[in-house]
Formats: structure tokens, C-alpha cells, sequence
């Protein structure tokens, strides 16, 4: 058996550890390509229908193993149809996100849309969701500071979204709780933007950060 692994996440790692027979990693972004490609065979792609199924076929691919983030709906989905078309099994690997906390000021969102809506309600955000979804936050982006990858593509989100260079905070994690803490206090943030990821997302650290800082946690469970 010759496996596709879809990931570029922790539980990359994790599942790989598990296999037995060839395989080839696929991750979708320079970081991940860099933070895999040293130690397993990577290819750094955003597949499409078509790439897909001529990457699998080009490569004698006859699994597909899903280990990507549960926000990327878009390739799982795409992994599962390409699956079915070729008759090769679609194996999910994805870790399933738990909130586990009862911290007061916990404020749960199902979508990028209503969280960049809950931000109106604070003068000082930490965004910690990457730089994707960014322009959804571009009516609230004055009032923001966005932590994101220290690539330069990231940071040109953060400027289409109408950031400034001095609101963009560019470094690679993971971040420690203290770590969490001093940069919340020296921006002042009264809130925090963050998804359901996780421990291996930093949740964790999030949360404790914000309660340790009274500060609102804004959390989103959707795409």
C-alpha cells in the first residue's frame, strides 16, 4: 500500500508514525513544507479535482489518509470524492477539537463572520487565526493586532485587510501561556480571537492566558 497523507498538522506526525508501508506527505503551505520536508517525503501542493487524481494515479497512490485541520473542509472534501471516483479508501486522521474549560468569558461563534461581529464590542484584539480568513475582520482591523506566520504572504493579507505594519505581530509558534500573557498585556487586548483547535492549536494556552487576564475569549467552532 502506497498512501497519500493530506496534513502538515501534529497528528501528521502521529499518524505517520503508525504506517507500515510507503507513503508520501502533502501539505499545502511553505511552512509545512519546511517543517516536514526535512524528515519525510514531502510535496508542497494545493491539489484541485484534477491534480489530485493525477497526482494518485501518476504516483500508484491506493490510500488517501486525512490528517488535516478540521477547518480545511474544502480538501477533506475533495479527498473524500476523489476517493470514492477512484475506489481507494479515504482513511480519516483528523484529531477531533474539545473544548474543555468553564472560563467565564468564553464566547463561542460558529463562524468568522460572527466573531469579526463580537469584536466590535472590544477596543483591543489579539486575532490568532491566521491570515486567510483575515479580510472577513477588515471592518473591525483598526481596533486589532494579527498573529500570524512570519511569511510574506501573510503579512499582505494582513495589509489588504487594512492593517498596519505595526498591528501585525509575525512569529511561529507554539506560544506558552507566559508568552500569551505578555503580549496581551503590553496591547492591552481585551479579547482574543481564536479557533477550535485544540492542544495542538495552543487552546489551551489561549484560555489559561485570557483568564489569567480576565480578557474574552472568542472562539470559533465553524469554518
Amino acid at each position: 500500500m502506497k498512501t497519500l497523507v493530506l496534513g502538515g498538522t501534529s497528528d501528521t506526525r502521529e499518524y505517520i508514525k503508525k504506517l507500515d508501508g510507503d507513503y508520501i506527505v502533502s501539505v499545502a503551505t511553505q511552512y509545512g513544507y519546511e517543517s516536514f520536508g526535512k524528515d519525510f517525503p514531502t510535496v508542497l501542493i494545493r491539489f484541485e479535482e484534477d491534480t489530485l487524481t493525477a497526482f494518485i494515479r501518476e504516483h500508484g497512490i491506493t490510500a488517501i489518509a486525512d490528517t488535516t485541520h478540521p477547518f480545511a473542509k474544502n480538501i477533506t472534501a475533495l479527498a473524500v470524492s476523489t476517493a470514492e471516483k477512484l475506489g481507494i479508501p479515504y482513511i480519516n486522521a483528523m484529531r477531533i477539537p474539545k473544548l474543555e474549560s468553564d472560563y467565564e468569558k468564553i464566547i463561542i461563534v460558529e463562524s468568522y463572520e460572527d466573531a469579526a461581529e463580537r469584536t466590535k464590542e472590544f477596543s483591543s484584539v489579539l486575532l490568532t487565526i491566521g491570515s486567510n480568513r483575515i479580510d472577513i475582520f477588515k471592518d473591525v482591523i483598526h481596533k486589532c493586532f494579527i498573529r500570524v506566520l512570519p511569511y510574506e504572504k501573510s503579512i499582505e493579507k494582513c495589509r489588504l485587510a487594512g492593517a498596519e505594519y505595526k498591528q501585525i505581530i509575525a512569529m511561529q509558534g507554539p506560544f506558552s501561556e507566559e508568552f500569551n500573557i505578555a503580549l496581551m498585556r503590553e496591547i492591552k487586548a481585551d479579547a482574543l480571537v481564536t479557533k477550535l483547535s485544540g492542544d495542538a492549536g495552543g487552546l489551551k494556552e489561549k484560555i489559561s492566558a485570557c483568564e489569567k487576564t480576565k480578557t474574552a475569549c472568542i472562539i470559533i467552532t465553524g469554518g
